[in-house]
């Protein structure tokens, strides 16, 4: 479950861009002159993927996968799911009854305070990652076609003299029999790109208890 998701490639991917700046230029160059020709072709965007398992569906962009959907094996029966988009973005849905009476702002204060120790205790690499404070604020969207208050929390992830701020969301819906947290994560650098698939999996979230049509 990615309570806290380690931007380790995300990191390396930018100590890497001096690297592909003359390619990338000369890339540029190349479909300018095609765009002038009048050679180019419109790209076909990939159509939209629906995931559904056990009555929780909901719909992401191509390319998108899921790479979490476990239940544990307490009282809680808490259910987690993951899924992972480009640059370490990753949408976490949760699904419990005991979630009912949590409240979201306690929940992501927690969130923040588990990720530095989360850190400690993964790779040597991850070790060496750094937490800045975190500056939260109340905010508001859909969610599963309900409007829900949640929390945005902005910090700074820092890896040898690299900096590189982000943002976490976490939102609260109570959908019937059961209630769900959803919490969104991104590197700054990639908010703008990701977030048309942050709001489609989130504003598609659908839940149907098993047995139920």
């Amino acid at each position: 479950m990615h309570l806290c998701a380690t931007p380790l490639p995300t990191i390396r991917a930018a100590t890497r861009r001096s690297v592909t700046t003359a390619a990338l230029g000369l890339m540029m160059m190349m479909m300018m002159t095609l765009l002038l020709a009048g050679l180019a072709q419109p790209a076909l965007a990939a159509p939209n993927t629906t995931y559904s398992k056990d009555g929780v569906s909901f719909e992401h962009p191509a390319g998108w996968k899921v790479t979490e959907d476990s239940v544990a094996q307490d009282e809680t029966r808490l259910r987690s799911i993951d899924l992972e988009g480009p640059d370490e973005a990753v949408v976490t849905f949760m699904f419990s009854p005991f979630l009912k009476d949590q409240n979201i702002e306690a929940f992501a204060a927690n969130t923040a305070k588990n990720r530095a120790e989360s850190a400690k205790n993964a790779s040597a690499v991850a070790q060496q990652l750094r937490f800045g404070p975190v500056a939260s604020a109340p905010l508001t969207r859909k969610v599963a076609g309900q409007e829900s208050k949640g929390v945005s929390q902005r910090f700074e992830i820092s890896l040898q003299g690299l900096k590189l701020p982000h943002e976490a969301r976490f939102f609260k819906a109570n959908l019937g029999e059961t209630t769900a947290i959803i919490m969104t994560q991104v590197a700054d650098e990639s908010a703008k790109a990701v977030e048309p698939g942050f709001a489609l999996a989130i504003d598609t979230l659908r839940y149907r208890g098993i047995g139920k049509r």
